[in-house]
């Protein structure tokens, strides 16, 4: 008896390695704090790090303060370093979800499909920089919109590719896309302290079935109900 798996899974940077790295600096907060604590002859209870300005101060009187330099410097000179370790382990899957809505026209006379506008909704949970998101699904649509019209793997009767270079090999340009329209939607998880889903594969995976099912929808009146990818004439 073969052993039950857990399957393939992808987008877990951010959720397992940017976890991880959350709770190391956070370890190394508090070890910070408290040897600006020495520093500044008080509890480490009573330290504060103000965020904006990267100082460590005791409450109260943000005044009298030590920057991230001077106590690494602190640390330095007495031999030790200032550093932390931590391991994340995920207790499940966050379920990222989305939508995707295409809208395309086909040539009545060469059946070449246009994409006129793609509209979508990722909800990846806490965006940490959303403009990386932003690229990152962008580029995703036009993978997928790419694959669903235009790129393919061709070979001759023997077997031999067609499609092995540049010059053969269809690649989208921003000639042929629309601007695309996009919706965010944050719903954080419970499942690691950042809130953070996954996003990495969202605009491929949701692009081009959405164009394809467009492609179909347009020629259902003819009877059609199925178009193998791409959706070429």
């Amino acid at each position: 008896e073969v052993p039950r798996g857990g399957g393939t899974g992808g987008s877990k940077s951010l959720q397992v390695g940017g976890t991880a790295v959350y709770q190391a600096s956070e370890n190394v907060i508090e070890i910070a704090k408290s040897i600006a604590a020495d520093m500044l002859e008080a509890s480490a209870d009573d330290i504060v790090l103000d965020i904006d300005s990267g100082t460590f101060a005791v409450a109260g009187t943000p005044a009298i303060a030590k920057s991230w330099a001077e106590v690494a410097g602190h640390v330095e000179s007495t031999g030790a370093t200032l550093s932390a370790e931590a391991d994340f382990t995920p207790e499940g899957a966050t379920f990222p979800f989305g939508v995707h809505l295409s809208i395309v026209d086909i040539d009545r006379d060469t059946g070449e499909v246009t994409p006129r506008r793609h509209i979508c909704c990722d909800d990846a949970g806490t965006l940490v920089n959303p403009m990386i998101v932003d690229g990152q699904v962008h580029g995703g649509i036009a993978s997928g919109i790419a694959q669903a019209i235009m790129e393919e793997f061709a070979y001759d009767d023997d077997g031999n590719p067609l499609t092995a270079n540049f010059m053969d090999y269809a690649i989208v340009s921003a000639a042929e896309l629309p601007s695309f329209e996009r919706i965010e939607q944050e719903t954080p998880t419970y499942r690691n302290p950042l809130g953070a889903k996954g996003v990495g594969e969202s605009g491929t995976i949701g692009a081009t079935p959405s164009v394809q099912n467009a492609v179909v929808d347009a020629l259902s009146h003819l009877g059609v109900r199925h178009v193998d990818i791409p959706c070429t004439p």
